[in-house]
């Protein structure tokens, strides 16, 4: 009798091990999503690096905040005691070339300049601007030899030269250059792409990235260069050249608080990452609010992270403006860059000759930061 009880514990034993196994054997691990999200190193995508390196701030004040995982490379995305995904962080070649590695697959959701995107869409890419991010920034530099001094006296200077002026710009479609482009044709300053074309005022110079704008002006091989900061504060701090005109005030007046940088991300993704989408634009609508209530964390947070100086940030932070909500001047301005750009001619397929509202119907999607906006408020009100 004994040794039947051993033998029928033995036997379940057995099964409840047998069991056990089999359902560690099944039960797979939960895979955490993956938002991989491009930028271009420069002070204009500030949000992203304040949400990076103040993580305890995010998640003691707000419950949502990134951990650390690889600097810069590697973060995990946490609403209170949950994981929301992965966020990998790439950076790109510049604000102009986002779309395209977007385009391409190298990631998820992309911070970049307005009017690349704008062109992309025109093509028939399928992408969405998803959030505004920036406005501003952008300024005309000159070499210290010209005199100079505010754009007024920029343009008599040019059209008492006899020579073209090479002016740099760091990449086609790039805003300052659209901007210097529209501001020249309303003066009447003739501009020209040819190098050998001497009857022109300016002649532009594609300087194929604004890390080579600097230099370019030191060793003179342009006179005089548009750009977002902090490459113009660079020049300012360093002596290189000096800023004489903030493009935001550039005639023929379309460009007050002019959108610069956006949030984008493909068609796809916006319908298969929604939920992660959301709640990093929300990251990035706190992060933002921290900005503009504190100039100090983001001046920090941009100089850790690109590794300029604090001096320089704080000349080039208060040139810019940072905001996630789609309000009406940002809509109106986001209109203006299609418009203009279709009035260059850089435009001629799905934005073409357009109205403001299928323009905008055709480059946004507003649905997720509307949505996100709304989370951070309640949030708030939570506290």
């Amino acid at each position: 009798m004994v040794k039947r009880i051993r033998v029928f514990y033995l036997v379940l034993s057995c099964l409840f091990a047998i069991g056990v196994f089999q359902l560690n054997c099944s039960s797979e691990p939960v895979e955490v999503p993956v938002l991989k999200v491009g930028h271009v190193g420069h002070d204009h995508h500030t949000a992203l690096y304040v949400a990076a390196l103040n993580g305890d701030k995010f998640r003691n004040e707000f419950g949502l905040y990134l951990k650390e995982v690889r600097e810069k490379e590697l973060y995990e995305m946490w609403d209170g005691d949950k994981i929301i995904c992965e966020l990998e962080l790439y950076k790109a070649g510049g604000g102009s070339k986002m779309p395209t590695d977007m385009a391409q697959g190298v990631f998820d959701v992309g911070f970049g300049g307005l009017a690349a995107v704008a062109f992309f869409t025109d093509k028939g890419t399928p992408m969405k601007i998803i959030s505004p991010l920036h406005s501003k920034g952008d300024m005309l530099v000159v070499n210290n030899e010209i005199s100079a001094g505010d754009w007024n006296e920029f343009v008599t200077f040019l059209k008492n030269r006899n020579e073209p002026l090479k002016v740099g710009f760091k990449a086609p479609k790039a805003i300052a250059l659209i901007i210097f482009e529209t501001a020249l044709k309303h003066e009447g300053i003739s501009f020209t792409y040819d190098a050998g074309d001497r009857n022109a005022k300016v002649q532009l110079v594609n300087m194929k990235g604004a890390k080579n704008l600097n230099p370019g002006l030191s060793n003179s091989i342009i006179d005089a260069y548009v750009c977002n900061n902090p490459f113009c504060a660079v020049a300012e701090d360093k002596g290189i050249g000096k800023s004489i005109a903030d493009l935001n005030d550039l005639p023929p007046g379309l460009w007050k608080d002019h959108p610069c940088c956006v949030i984008g991300a493909m068609e796809d993704v916006i319908v298969s990452k929604r939920k992660e989408l959301v709640k990093f634009l929300e990251l990035m609508t706190i992060a933002t609010d921290y900005m503009n209530s504190d100039p100090r964390i983001a001046v920090e947070s941009a100089s850790k992270w690109i590794g300029t100086s604090i001096a320089v940030e704080e000349i080039s932070i208060p040139t810019s403006s940072y905001l996630t909500e789609p309000n009406e001047v940002w809509l109106n301005g986001s209109y203006v860059w299609a418009k203009a750009m279709d009035d260059l001619g850089h435009i001629q397929g799905s934005l073409h000759d357009k109205t403001k509202e299928e323009t905008l119907e055709t480059m946004l999607d507003l649905s997720l930061i509307n949505e996100a906006r709304k989370n951070v408020e309640n949030r708030k009100n939570r506290d």
